[in-house]
């Protein structure tokens, strides 16, 4: 049904790397309901009520449960970053509520996340992880004591353990051994759920949320906290709105779950008798000061790890990220320019840089209307504002709203306008985190939206559907989409309701001209216009033709508009009165004041350009900074020297003294020989893509040749891989649905001359591609390729007909690269398409596979066999594929034996890895997202390690 669709919206929010990590943590969705010892309490002072015992289905002893969280918590870490505790307040607390629990040998380690989720959960051995959204959504130390004992009810009654076991049963597994076993044990859960049933009834789940709210009251009132106070949280939380239902809506069916929570968390909130109670324990001042504490705090910094060190080079100058947002304050006095994590802030007379701010995954910041403040916000809902006069951060304060499908900020910084991810439309006040009006399932989204939305947010991409703007001078908010449409207006405390022809501007996308003023885009093919009309009336003031499909935003000059994209370009200025597109921009950061045009250069720089004289008003290099993204990035065989590109920009730098040689447009490969550099650079500008050799050491450019558009092929894509170059193409192009289900061909020619080598014909699905120094690795996962592919390979055909889930299998087909001689296939079930495989990795003998839950699957080439399996993903490996650098975490890193798939030596870096190659005399290199090369002695490392 339509109506429902989001719904399935909210609940397909989980990617495919998220669900296995779903399958056993159910993320507090599920406890095992398990028999309370009353002893802990001493007598009469036991938890009431009954309990139904599961633990006899329980494969785990306890010390198991820790070696399975264990590894639970390395597959977690890589998708959040843990938060700085310095005082261990949330330990000392959760250590706490134990005292007054069963004794467990379990040791509990409980860690604050940072997530836009408004959460907490639990995973198997005592792991427990808080949001930081939810440290902030608890308002007093009696709530967020409740909180964790909740968490803790859940693990205290092993139901991750129990779960496990139940899927283990499932598979034929009755019992568990030693910690590598356990691993043994998680990975057959990770390659077979797609056959296992999630027995995990919507009644069952409610009544364990119920028992681990009876333990969380239980625990947090003997340990001195307010028991009703879980009650106003539960309250809040579930939204419930103090309704618990009652006989006749229990009667006619119609209380919903979450009000029968909240009666049955009212019921068990009977404080306990005084002799079982400690001395009160509860601070509240000091619970909010830590709260304020944790709001503001940074990621938790690692103690870097780095034995067998030999050198640290510090590149210079280095690669800039691209930004993403530039922004004139709404008097023209100062900039601001945004990349990936961080904001500078800068003036414009003259044009010098003033102060940077750290801010990782956070939304486009701006002005306030006074010019005097930045505000901005992040992923989690952290609304900062800083004063532009005294370079200080002036507030902070986190939301705790529901999670935001789209979000936008007012100009002030105190609302936030949000669509959640049922399509509610909610607008907050910041500084009270209060939801002020809330505008129930706002908007039901079509067939098409949901299916786009959906592949968007599988392939990781954003998909824009709603316009939601506040008016430059914060009196107004509006949202709109198609016919949904909605106003407030903040002055009048009220919603506004427009007439049809105002109604008319917002169904696609709308920009405040000012306060007063709206404009919109009615789209009608070749008759589209832009049209200006009075706010909120509609009346309108003009309109003219308007050819470009983009999203408008407002500047500071009322007579200019944004539009991005514009056409080939990704921003454009409408001059409102020229009454067209003035000027087209390759760069999404850009702005205009007055006549002053502020954009960024391919070099990295920041110009001002005056458009009245025509000429340069000046230019400025943005200070360093981490860069998020590389494209590519790759040493010399001998390691002396480095290339790395980002989107736009790619520079080569000598690594023995960090130099810089080389500044260029971004590449999209990179291959060293003999002391040349030879890359690709892409198509621009209606320019073909093209091939170019440089001498890194003098920057010397020859250029060998373009690689222009075959207009027989246009689907074609060419993409350079190391010394090749390897186009893809449709082999029937003209036909729309051979772009996905092909067949394909794949050409294989030489980076020095496009000279043709060999070629690859594919049956169906495009295959991925991999290619490491000799051979050429091509996945197949279409049903026809695979049969084709073992139609003349009678041992490849043996193994795919002793296997069973002929549907879900995955072949890894490995090509010579210099003749495309066929060198061994590996072939995997992927268990129902429980996960996907990624990435491949082939040298000698060794074929590493990444998958989609975020480990490495080890396979020898000449047996087809598996040799196991290692959490983490390869970041290098030497030439003969025995020494592995596998990353398990953002900083941290393991040197595996492949052999025995043993850890060899443990490393932290101060930043994420961007890139790692093993040198011939046996020496790592490894450069890090803060643009530092290290260079490391692995025999002195494994030593080191040994020695600790």
């Amino acid at each position: 049904m339509e109506g429902s669709l989001h719904l399935k919206l909210h609940m397909n929010r989980l990617t495919t790397r998220f669900f296995s990590f779903f399958l056993l943590t159910c993320l507090c969705c599920a406890s095992v309901i398990a028999q309370t010892s009353s002893s802990a309490a001493g007598t009469g002072c036991g938890m009431t009520g009954k309990f139904k015992s599961q633990t006899q289905s329980n494969l785990f002893s306890e010390q198991q449960e820790e070696w399975l969280g264990d590894i639970m918590d390395q597959s977690i870490r890589g998708d959040f970053r843990i938060i700085e505790d310095p005082e261990g307040y949330l330990q000392k607390l959760g250590e706490s509520l134990l005292a007054q629990l069963p004794p467990t040998s379990i040791h509990y380690r409980f860690v604050i996340i940072d997530s836009p989720e408004l959460n907490s959960f639990g995973v198997a051995g005592g792991r427990i992880y808080i949001h930081r959204r939810m440290v902030a959504f608890a308002q007093n130390q009696d709530e967020f004591a409740a909180v964790l004992g909740h968490e803790i009810g859940h693990i205290m009654d092993h139901h991750v353990a129990i779960s496990m076991s139940d899927w283990l049963k499932q598979l034929g597994v009755t019992s568990i051994g030693d910690r590598q076993d356990v691993f043994a044990k998680w990975n057959l859960v990770q390659d077979n759920a797609g056959k296992i049933k999630v027995r995990s009834a919507e009644k069952t789940e409610q009544e364990e949320q119920l028992i681990a709210d009876r333990i969380a009251l239980y625990a947090a009132s003997r340990a001195g906290y307010a028991p009703a106070r879980y009650v106003e949280f539960a309250d809040r939380l579930l939204e419930t709105k103090h309704n618990k239902g009652g006989f006749w809506s229990d009667f006619l069916g119609t209380t919903k779950p979450e009000s029968k929570r909240l009666r049955e968390v009212i019921k068990n909130s009977a404080p306990l008798e005084k002799n079982c109670v400690v001395p009160p324990i509860a601070d509240q001042e000091h619970y909010l000061k830590w709260q304020k504490s944790i709001i503001e705090s940074h990621a938790a910094v690692s103690r870097q790890e780095l034995p067998g060190l030999l050198k640290q080079v510090e590149l210079h100058p280095q690669l800039r990220s691209d930004l993403g947002n530039l922004q004139f304050s709404p008097d023209g006095t100062y900039l601001l320019a945004q990349d990936e994590s961080n904001i500078f802030v800068l003036s414009r007379e003259p044009l010098a840089n003033l102060f940077r701010i750290d801010a990782p995954d956070a939304h486009h910041a701006h002005f306030s209307p006074d010019s005097h403040t930045v505000v901005f916000y992040d992923k989690e809902l952290r609304v900062e504002k800083w004063d532009v006069a005294s370079r200080q951060r002036t507030s902070i304060h986190q939301l705790t709203i529901q999670d935001c499908l789209q979000s936008v900020l007012s100009p002030s910084g105190d609302m936030l306008g949000c669509i959640d991810y049922e399509l509610n439309l909610r607008l907050a006040d910041v500084n009270d985190n209060k939801v002020i009006l809330e505008r129930k399932h706002f908007y039901e989204l079509t067939r098409r939206e949901y299916y786009a939305y959906e592949r968007a947010f599988f392939a990781g991409e954003p998909l824009r559907l709603f316009d939601m703007k506040f008016s430059p001078d914060g009196r107004y908010f509006a949202a709109g989409h198609n016919e949904a449409n909605f106003v407030y207006d903040f002055q009048a405390k009220a919603e506004i309701h427009l007439p049809n022809k105002t109604k008319a501007l917002m169904v696609g996308t709308f920009a405040f001209i000012s306060g007063d003023e709206i404009a919109g885009i009615h789209f009608a093919g070749k008759n589209s216009k832009l049209i200006r009309a009075h706010f909120p009336s509609g009346d309108r003031t003009d309109e003219f033709d308007f050819q470009v499909d983009g999203w408008l935003s407002n500047t500071a000059n009322r007579d200019y508009l944004l539009v991005r994209p514009a056409g080939k370009f990704m921003t454009g200025i409408v001059d409102l009165k020229e009454k067209k597109i003035s000027y087209g921009f390759k760069t999404p950061a850009f702005d205009v004041y007055g006549n002053i045009l502020a954009g960024e250069q391919t070099n990295g720089q920041l110009a001002l350009f005056n458009a009245a004289e025509k000429k340069m008003a000046g230019k400025i290099q943005l200070p360093d900074s981490p860069l998020a993204n590389f494209r590519v990035s790759a040493f010399s065989p001998g390691g002396e020297w480095l290339a790395v590109s980002s989107k736009s920009r790619g520079a080569v730098w000598k690594v023995d003294t960090g130099e810089r040689t080389l500044l260029t447009t971004g590449f999209e490969g990179a291959f060293f020989e003999n002391g040349q550099f030879i890359t690709k650079f892409p198509s621009q500008d209606a320019k073909p893509s093209w091939v170019a050799r440089f001498d890194p050491a003098s920057a010397e450019p020859t250029r060998l040749y373009e690689l222009p558009e075959d207009p027989e092929h246009p689907h074609g894509h060419s993409f350079q891989a190391g010394d090749l170059m390897i186009e893809l193409r449709p082999e029937k192009d003209k036909d729309p649905l051979s772009v996905i289900f092909g067949p394909f061909v794949m050409e294989v020619h030489d980076v020095h001359n496009g000279n043709p080598r060999w070629q690859y014909s594919l049956q169906d699905r495009r295959p991925g591609v991999f290619y490491n120094g000799r051979v050429i690795a091509v996945s197949l996962s279409g049903r026809l390729s695979i049969q084709t592919a073992a139609k003349d390979d009678p041992v490849l055909r043996k193994k795919l007909n002793s296997m069973d889930a002929k549907h879900s299998l995955f072949l890894l087909q490995v090509l010579d690269a210099n003749d495309g001689k066929h060198l061994g296939n590996v072939v995997v079930d992927t268990g129902k398409d429980t996960y996907l495989i990624t990435s491949a990795y082939v040298l000698g003998d060794t074929v590493f596979l990444g998958d989609s839950t975020g480990r490495t699957l080890i396979y020898s080439l000449g047996s087809g066999e598996q040799k196991g399996k290692i959490l983490g993903h390869v970041v290098t490996a030497s030439a003969n594929g025995k020494l592995a650098l596998i990353a398990s975490e953002d900083k941290n890193a393991e040197l595996y034996d492949t052999t025995t798939l043993q850890p060899l030596t443990h490393f932290v870096f101060p930043e994420s890895i961007a890139g790692a190659t093993f040198l011939a005399n046996g020496n790592l290199m490894v450069l890090t997202a803060n643009q530092n090369v290290y260079q490391l002695d692995i025999t002195g490392a494994q030593a080191a390690s040994v020695g600790n």
